[in-house]
Formats: C-alpha cells, structure tokens, sequence
C-alpha cells in the first residue's frame, strides 16, 4: 500500500474496529435485553461504516450519538451504580470519534499529522487517566460538609468557565 494511502485507511478501520468493540461491550452485560441493546449499537456501527464509506459527516453524529445511548441504555437496564470501565469506554469513543472525523477529512484530501495523531492519543490516555483517578476519588469515604460542597461547586463553575471560554474561541 502506497505511504500516501495509509492515512486515508487507517484512521477509519480503526474507527470502525473501536466503534464494533463498544457496541459489543454494552451487548455483553446486557442480559437479557441483548436484542433492544444490540440494535442500538448494530444500528450506530452501519451509519458509522456508511458515514465513511460515502462520506457523510451527519451520520457520524449519529452513529456516536447512538453508540454512547447504547452503553447509557446497557448501564440501566442492568441497575449498574458506578461502572469501572466508564473511563477506558469513555477514551474508546473520544478515540472512534476522532478516528471517524479523521477518515472524513481525508477523504476530502486531508492528511493525517502526525502531531494531531499524537496529540488525539495523548488526550485519551489523559481522560483515561483523569476518569480513572475521579472513579477512585469518588470511593474514598469522605465525611462531607459544607467546605466539601463549596470546592464541589467552585469546581463545577470552574469546569463551565472553561467550557464557555472554549466555546467562545
């Protein structure tokens, strides 16, 4: 395979193969609602292939909006309080996202940099990492109170200023 083909193959298999691999996971712990389950993550993964093969960047939307209802669908339906795997589900989808929209743009002629590549990775493994860390954070008994609950709301304001900084840029 020519060099110059490789980032035009590459970032949509392994959307493809990320997107598969989330469907399945919500479908496995599913039970008995495998079929309602499945059909979310089966319908998701076709707009996902046909959203690359065709292009057509509104059904990626779609189909990761689909795939993340069927986890949140998958989570209730089996009563799960907290879900450890949330953050290396959570980093799957950002990476079948940002693959996705990848295999988009060079479909269009864009190239893949390496240092977006790199960067797209980076903060995965930062949101793993972060996800990971809050999940054990939240575990740790903690007697509360109202200082606990002003640095939660100061820390939740924070995150919306960002947010809203970012947004604005």
């Amino acid at each position: 395979m020519p060099a110059r083909l490789l980032p035009a193959v590459l970032p949509p298999a392994v959307g493809l193969a990320l997107a598969a691999g989330l469907a399945l996971t919500s479908v496995v712990g599913a039970g008995a609602a495998r079929l309602p389950v499945g059909a979310l993550g089966g319908l998701g993964l076709l707009l996902y292939a046909l959203a690359l093969a065709l292009p057509w960047p509104g059904a990626l939307a779609w189909a990761l909006g689909l795939l993340a209802v069927e986890y949140l669908v998958a989570l209730e339906l089996r009563s799960a309080p907290v879900d450890a795997t949330a953050p290396a589900h959570a980093a799957a989808w950002f990476l079948c996202a940002e693959a996705g929209w990848i295999g988009l743009e060079a479909r269009r002629g864009g190239g893949l940099w390496p240092g977006r590549a790199a960067g797209v990775g980076l903060l995965a493994l930062a949101a793993l990492a972060l996800g990971a860390l809050l999940l054990l954070a939240s575990e740790v008994p903690l007697a509360g109170g109202a200082l606990l609950t002003g640095l939660g709301v100061a820390a939740a304001v924070a995150v919306a200023a960002c947010l809203a900084w970012l947004g604005r840029r």
